[in-house]
């Protein structure tokens, strides 16, 4: 026989009377017992069912697209770009972009990781396939693609 303790559960729903309420009380008692909490999922009818997160509590979503905007300071090409990107990226949701600039006047080695050897080059990390846009970034329809393309949700102005 092994270590593994048992816990005696005298109405225990494995008897041929089970009804589910039975399973939840005993679900309830093994977390009680464990030091955990459950909410319920179902409700009485005519009650909302508890949410699972308080809002102060819930974690944020991850974004659902990844931007780096490689520049280099001294380029006026590269500020116009980094205003067109902010400009678009105005019109979406800000929690489901994550952007970010790097400056390869001051640190051209972070450009290995993406290969970029031209500024202003923006480059869409993730998720899914690595995408870069090499120039100026005058034609904003090609961001805003790719922003579509990737499920990020534009902004409703009327909130």
């Amino acid at each position: 026989m092994d270590d593994t303790s048992f816990v005696y559960w005298p109405d225990s729903p494995d008897g041929p009377d089970c009804e589910p309420d039975d399973i939840d009380a005993f679900l309830d008692r093994m977390l009680e017992l464990t030091g955990e909490t459950r909410r319920r999922l179902r409700a009485p009818a005519g009650h909302p069912v508890p949410s699972r997160h308080k809002s102060d509590d819930a974690p944020d979503p991850p974004p659902r697209i990844d931007l780096v905007l490689y520049t280099s300071a001294a380029s006026e090409k590269s500020q116009k770009a980094l205003r067109a990107v902010r400009e678009v990226l105005e019109q979406y949701v800000p929690s489901q972009v994550k952007f970010s600039t790097c400056d390869l006047s001051t640190r051209p080695e972070d450009g290995e990781v993406d290969s970029v050897v031209f500024t202003p080059t923006l480059v869409k990390q993730g998720p899914g396939p690595r995408t870069s846009i090499i120039g100026n970034l005058d034609q904003e329809e090609i961001l805003k693609d790719l922003l579509d393309a990737s499920g990020v949700d534009r902004r409703r102005w009327d909130d």
